[in-house]
């Protein structure tokens, strides 16, 4: 599955996009995050990974904006497991383990659309990245005060 954020303007936002995608092009994906109101928004789709192009194209003809969000990259070597990250994140995408230290889960984080935990790091651990199905990003560390699922 991959993530791909829409933004509507003012323009769009009162159109049923969502609806009218699913329809047209009978793919099925799951709503992430959304924050909308009469002068635009953003929404946090899951797709899959095959329908990604077809998902991505039928929106931009639509008038909206897509594209691949940011996820969130830790850095081990600052992080100190504080856990306030942990107390903010909107979607408990990362939790505090039986060791104490602090886990991430990339599944669940919604990535730049949300980006409390960037901002409540005292350590400045925790950064956005671009995110990419078929590359390798950086949080792929495993180290005893961080862990991904």
């Amino acid at each position: 599955m991959a993530r791909i954020l829409i933004r509507l303007n003012e323009n769009v936002v009162s159109e049923p996009l969502v609806s009218e995608v699913i329809l047209e092009n009978k793919v099925l994906f799951a709503i992430l995050a959304a924050h909308i109101n009469s002068k635009g928004g953003e929404i946090v789709l899951e797709v899959p990974d095959g329908e990604v192009e077809k998902i991505v194209s039928a929106f931009r003809q639509k008038g909206a904006t897509v594209t691949i969000p940011k996820l969130i990259e830790v850095d081990t070597n600052r992080c100190f497991s504080c856990g306030s990250c942990v107390a903010l994140c909107p979607v408990e995408a990362i939790s505090v383990i039986e060791d104490l230290s602090i886990q991430f889960n990339k599944e669940k984080c919604v990535g730049s659309v949300c980006n409390i935990c960037v901002d409540a790091c005292p350590a400045r651990a925790i950064n956005s990245i671009r995110y990419s199905n078929t590359e390798n990003t950086r949080n792929n560390h495993t180290h005893n005060k961080l862990r991904e699922k």
